[in-house]
């Protein structure tokens, strides 16, 4: 069991570095998005490979769990991209959860693995969530704009001169008129 994890940790890190190398190579600045995503898969192959350790066995269940319903979880999301590898690391990892869980023959081992399971939920759905809600308004001028958060449904957002202000649902309008001096004097909205 534990050299699947290995394995797993090994394709995690390796689709890691190269998403991350992708994405910086195309040039202009990373979002919280793609900041996000490569700091999860990081910590998705970290934990499958401590779960190796000798050590870790009071822990290799949660640690199991954590990695395989994490990196299952974005792979199915990212499938069209970094998809497929990490959905073949993540069955590596749930396979060597549940031998892992057989030759544990505790209801422990099954606590810590619904534990890690559901942490890696947590941390995945939080993690979309805040990098969608993540603007970073101009310090001067007008930026309108609209997103559907993972949890919290479409919205819509207005920035002017640096504060921010965000809105309930789909809007597929809005504007500003500034004067010559780029003064912002009116703002409309939905």
């Amino acid at each position: 069991m534990r050299w699947l994890a290995g394995v797993a940790a090994i394709i995690a890190a390796v689709v890691d570095v190269l998403y991350y190398g992708f994405v910086n190579h195309q040039g202009g600045p990373l979002g919280w998005r793609v900041a996000f995503v490569a700091t999860f898969i990081a910590l998705l192959a970290i934990t499958a490979a401590l779960s190796t350790r000798a050590s870790a066995t009071p822990w290799r269940p949660a640690l199991l769990a954590l990695s395989a319903v994490g990196l299952l979880s974005m792979g199915f999301i990212g499938i069209f991209s970094i998809g497929l590898p990490l959905l073949v690391a993540g069955a590596l990892a749930c396979v060597a959860l549940i031998l892992s869980l057989i030759a544990a023959r505790q209801p422990a081992g099954s606590l810590k693995a619904g534990a890690g399971a559901l942490l890696a939920l947590a941390i995945f759905l939080g993690g979309f969530e805040v990098t969608e809600h993540a603007i970073a308004c101009p310090a001067k001028g007008v930026e309108t704009g609209s997103g559907s958060g993972f949890l919290s449904g479409p919205y819509h957002y207005t920035c002017v001169n640096g504060k921010l202000t965000m809105y309930p649902g789909a809007c597929n309008s809005g504007g500003a008129t500034v004067d010559a001096n780029g003064n912002v004097i009116s703002v409309s909205s939905c």
